[in-house]
């Protein structure tokens, strides 16, 4: 029987009323491990006690303290800890759409270059461990408050979080963007993020979704990431189909199906051409790989 990863997304439970952030935070302790599992919000963790490994997208990680992760929607993700050891993190879940706000539009280039090009995790030296600790904690303690300006004492915090992580993120030598911030442009890019998986997304389709040319759109992706629309269509899905072929036992074609493609010869097409061989052959060497 084949094995899907768990999708979880108990965000949308909540029943958020007009003016709330859509953001759930908790710090807790786990006693037992989490399966592979994705869902549509973007997760910030950070581990505050313990050990572990996390497996990102098929990749482990050792977690310790100061490990933190920030994953946009639809990565795969599982947790093992060690034996007798149970691990505490906090755990803030949030729409991804707030971190594409106008005000902060410097945030999507770097979003996107962690997506294309770096791990999503590392370890924190302790003196930022402490500073985002504190800032997460302060989060936490909002969210179960009924403080006046609670919202935007939550956004701040929140925007406040991601910005420590990308400044301390190693792959990051400078966080300064030599493109010109247009932040509706970004709209776009935010738009594929969250909607890669749907088989009728295109590049006509977002052109309409957003009342602009089609022509707007394909200048966009190019200018604002070098690549064309189909290119960072096809580098979201195959990313996420690696990430599959890695980690569950499900056929090439359900997972051909599962990320956009419409048929399996065209998935076959664009795998082999992305990562250089077939997805049966990329399965087989990341399993022989991994023993």
């Amino acid at each position: 029987m084949t094995t899907f990863p768990i999708f979880q997304d108990s965000l949308r439970l909540n029943k958020f009323k007009k003016g709330e952030l859509p953001l759930f935070i908790t710090h807790y302790s786990m006693g037992h491990g989490y399966p592979n599992h994705h869902h549509e919000f973007a997760e910030m963790s950070l581990v505050t006690a313990g050990q572990g490994t996390e497996i990102v997208n098929g990749v482990e990680h050792r977690l310790k303290p100061g490990s933190i992760c920030l994953l946009p929607p639809y990565h795969l993700h599982a947790l093992k800890l060690d034996a007798q050891q149970p691990l505490q993190k906090f755990c803030c879940m949030f729409d991804m759409n707030l971190m594409f706000q106008p005000e902060f539009a410097e945030i999507g280039p770097w979003l996107v270059k962690l997506s294309d090009e770096m791990t999503p995790f590392y370890d924190m030296p302790d003196q930022p461990f402490q500073t985002i600790r504190s800032v997460l904690s302060a989060l936490g303690d909002e969210y179960a408050s009924d403080s006046l300006g609670k919202q935007g004492f939550m956004r701040v915090k929140l925007m406040e979080a991601i910005y420590l992580f990308f400044r301390h993120h190693p792959g990051f030598a400078s966080l300064d963007s030599a493109v010109d911030l247009h932040p509706e442009e970004w709209d776009y890019v935010k738009y594929v993020n969250t909607h890669f998986m749907e088989e009728t997304i295109s590049l006509e389709e977002v052109a309409g979704k957003f009342g602009v040319s089609v022509f707007v759109v394909r200048n966009a992706f190019k200018r604002l990431l070098g690549k064309n629309f189909l290119e960072y269509l096809h580098m979201l899905r195959i990313r996420r189909a690696s990430s599959l072929l890695t980690a569950t036992d499900m056929s090439v074609a359900e997972v051909a199906y599962d990320v956009g493609f419409s048929s399996l010869r065209s998935f076959t097409r664009v795998f082999k051409e992305t990562t250089g061989m077939s997805a049966t052959d990329y399965r087989k060497h990341r399993t022989d790989s991994a023993k």
